[in-house]
């Protein structure tokens, strides 16, 4: 089965890569992290690793996007 154009864009792979490394960093955060600074630590450090995976999928994301959807002259 073929995708639409409009469905499959290079930046939804980019997404998905870098959701699927912060998902396969988790377990090693609760075995390390977890048990030498505690629960809390362990969750803050999930979700900063979370908030700049974001940051790297936007700063290589945005760039595709503006030019694909960039006027053309």
């Amino acid at each position: 089965m073929k995708l639409h154009k409009q469905l499959h864009r290079p930046e939804f792979d980019t997404m998905a890569l870098i959701l699927a490394v912060w998902i396969c960093t988790l377990p090693f955060i609760a075995l390390v992290v977890v048990p030498m600074f505690g629960t809390p630590v362990g969750i803050g450090v999930a979700v900063a690793l979370l908030i700049l995976s974001m940051v790297v999928c936007w700063v290589l994301c945005i760039p595709t996007v503006a030019r694909l959807f960039k006027p053309r002259r």
